[in-house]
């Protein structure tokens, strides 16, 4: 009775947690800043730029290719970040450098006060063939092709151009911006992501809080080929290992149902009520051609386990689950429904039954910084306002999903976030939300990540590409207004 008790407050804490963090998805209010975002979309020089984004894409084009030929595997980045170094001078950057982690960092000097934001993506790719094997890196299809082509050179590419973009129309910040191609993020992954994105923990031990610091207001910002809708905070993907422990009375008849039945039960419920068919149907990782629907819950339940007694039934039996989606809350509605059903299932069974369900998990929420909301804060809330000015879509700040380089920097002691959504830019005033296109092709198999035949969509670049300049103008201030 004492074990259904405990699990019972834990049941109710849990319950009052998820609430919370459902109520946290909200976004903020954003009125001053979609003030600031949309004056700032209105100004003749941000609109020459957004000229200049249209205008360039041939110049996009080859610089991304160029980036593809320029062969980085993680571990040995090095010929990458010497092209990108030399990118970085080429367009004005002060303070050029490589740092130890091979990280290019170049700094365009702010006029005046204001926060600085750092503008990053990451070059590294899988190592997928030697180094020293040339890449020929070509457009089909309306797409680029090459090892790493979206992830995340796409990033990178989009990050050039708003540097060449803010070149052009001759804009000048009051903050600084920080133009950083980051290394490490595609690293083989050690225990608690050990090894993984090495460049940005780099990066965060060497200049916070000297150079870079959130009370100011400072700000990491990752591009990953997406934009228009708003931001992710988190880490990505969200995991969560979970154990559903039954146990009953020592006591209880030998030839009454016992542990392995009780759980038996619940398993039997929580396949169909709990677990998604979809995710039998499409594959846990993105795909340049058709990204997942941000509800989609997968789960492995595996590793069954009842105590052994000579001659009497289990009097404890538990299950494992790897549960993963794009979306904290997306499990924490899967952990609710798993309670419910054991509380249900054991309720029938009699008094005597009771559970413990533990969840592990060192990703999404966790991890944070003391001090610092991850919804609620003035670049999450601009970088959402400036997605409604330019789209008018709804804004989004989502707390759970992000960027690997952004679980590393949080880690390490630096807030920082991903710009995200589905918004396919046309130019000339047109684009559509939601859109995603297939690869229709009599010759090329389907492509991809981290595979010699990654793809991706030319078109898919510009609203990220828009997005990251209106919102890092808007934010640490256009000198001159």
């Amino acid at each position: 009775m004492l074990r259904r008790k405990i699990s019972f407050a834990a049941l109710i804490l849990t319950v009052s947690m998820s609430q919370d963090l459902l109520q946290a998805q909200a976004v903020p209010d954003l009125t001053e800043e979609l003030r600031v975002a949309r004056q700032t979309l209105s100004s003749p020089q941000v609109q020459r730029a957004f000229e200049y984004v249209e205008g360039s894409e041939s110049e996009t084009v080859q610089e991304w290719l160029s980036l593809c030929n320029a062969y980085g595997p993680s571990g040995e980045e090095i010929k990458r970040s010497r092209l990108l170094f030399k990118l970085f001078r080429i367009y004005g950057l002060e303070n050029v450098h490589i740092d130890d982690a091979l990280n290019v960092i170049g700094v365009r000097p702010g006029v005046g006060e204001g926060p600085t934001v750092v503008l990053n993506a990451h070059h590294d790719n899988v190592s997928l063939w030697p180094a020293d094997q040339p890449v020929e890196a070509f457009v089909a299809d309306g797409r680029v092709w090459c090892p790493a082509a979206g992830d995340d050179l796409m990033g990178i590419t989009q990050m050039l151009t708003v540097l060449r973009a803010l070149n052009a129309a001759n804009i000048e910040t009051m903050g600084d911006l920080w133009f950083v191609a980051l290394t490490g993020e595609e690293a083989p992954i050690g225990p608690v992501h050990a090894d993984a994105s090495r460049g940005s923990e780099q990066l965060v031990r060497a200049n916070v809080p000297h150079n870079l610091d959130w009370r100011r207001g400072d700000i990491l910002v990752q591009f990953h080929g997406r934009g228009g809708e708003g931001v992710n905070t988190g880490s990505t993907p969200v995991r969560n290992r979970t154990q559903l422990r039954v146990f009953v009375s020592f006591e209880r008849d030998r030839w009454a149902p016992h542990a392995v039945d009780a759980l038996g039960r619940i398993i039997a419920r929580i396949g169909p009520e709990v677990r998604d068919p979809r995710s039998t149907r499409v594959p846990f990782e993105r795909t340049t051609e058709a990204p997942l629907p941000p509800d989609v819950l997968f789960m492995n339940m595996g590793m069954i386990w009842a105590n052994e007694i000579i001659s009497r039934p289990a009097s404890e039996a538990w299950i494992r689950f790897d549960m993963r989606a794009d979306r904290e809350v997306r499990l924490l509605q899967a952990h609710e429904a798993i309670r419910r059903i054991a509380e249900e299932e054991l309720a029938k069974m009699g008094d005597e039954f009771s559970y413990v369900y533990e969840i592990n998990s060192k990703n999404g929420i966790e991890g944070g910084i003391e001090g610092w909301d991850m919804v609620d804060n003035p670049p999450a809330r601009m970088a959402a306002a400036a997605a409604q000015a330019l789209y008018g879509t709804t804004p989004v700040i989502n707390a759970s999903t992000g960027c690997g380089d952004c679980v590393r920097a949080y880690l390490t002691g630096m807030p920082a976030f991903s710009f995200t959504g589905n918004v396919t830019d046309f130019g000339g005033g047109r684009f559509e939300v939601g859109r995603g296109s297939a690869l229709e092709s009599a010759v090329r198999r389907r492509t991809v990540s981290h595979d010699v035949t990654e793809s991706a969509e030319i078109v898919r670049l510009w609203s990220g590409i828009k997005h990251g300049l209106l919102f890092a103008v808007a934010y640490v201030g256009m000198a001159g207004r």
